[in-house]
């Protein structure tokens, strides 16, 4: 079994590094988030059965809509960030700044994010993650993805994601990437958040990335960001409260 899994995973990156180099590609992927906040708080350390039976009952997984994502990628680089839209009174909210910029290329990494009352900005190299690329296959959005696996030891996660080796670019959502093809879905500890893509278009005229003008915000380190926000989140768990309404999961 593992030797026709590393067969595969040679396979595909074989075809995937000469369509890469025979073809430019370019496009915009819009991808849903939903979160299952009833899970989430479930695995807690102080929330009981008793607890979730009655928040499940109160509210059930109240983030049926979720939010919408845009991926931009074009010359070996991408911009990842909340779509903008409006009510449909017309209305449009202040959101959170989040904006994941990917340098393909030269393997770097931009983010700006803004959490817990302020804006941080990082600027470093990209960290290379190790995927296990798994036997299994599903649709996504008219493509064909295989399923991969890994772990972000940072948070306690477990990730998958599903790719298709038909949009040669090692780009996704969330920032996550080293693939041999698009990341079409990303599913955080079974499901306990899922980013799907609901849009893909590889024929957007005169593509622009919309990198920020001017970026505002504290320049630190991307394990100095990490400490400030798991910081938070063993603080407020301690505190018998739930750190996810104001950290991203």
């Amino acid at each position: 079994m593992n030797k026709m899994r590393n067969i595969i995973c040679g396979v595909l990156i074989l075809c995937f590094s000469f369509s890469l180099f025979a073809q430019k590609v370019e496009g915009l992927i819009t991808y849903n988030r939903k979160m299952d906040h009833i899970s989430i708080m479930s695995k807690l350390p102080h929330i009981d059965q008793e607890d979730v039976d009655r928040m499940t009952l109160t509210w059930g997984n109240w983030d049926n809509e979720g939010s919408n994502y845009e991926l931009y990628f074009k010359d070996q680089k991408s911009l990842y960030t909340r779509k903008e839209e409006q009510s449909e009174s017309g209305y449009s909210w202040k959101r959170d700044k989040f904006i994941l910029i990917r340098d393909h290329k030269s393997n770097t990494e931009e983010d700006v994010i803004e959490t817990l009352g302020k804006v941080y900005h990082m600027n470093e190299d990209t960290p290379k993650t190790r995927w296990k690329i798994l036997n299994e296959i599903k649709e996504i959005a008219g493509y064909l993805c295989m399923k991969a696996e890994t772990k972000n030891e940072e948070k306690g996660q477990t990730i998958h994601a599903w790719f298709t080796s038909d949009i040669p670019f090692s780009g996704g959502p969330e920032g996550y990437g080293g693939l041999p093809g698009m990341i079409l879905e990303i599913d955080i500890n079974d499901q306990d958040a899922v980013i799907t893509a609901t849009k893909v278009d590889l024929e957007v005229s005169e593509l622009s990335i919309p990198y920020p003008k001017k970026i505002k915000g504290k320049k630190i380190p991307k394990a100095e960001f990490n400490a400030i926000v798991n910081k938070y989140v063993t603080e407020t768990i301690e505190g018998k409260k739930n750190p996810y309404w104001r950290v991203r999961y």
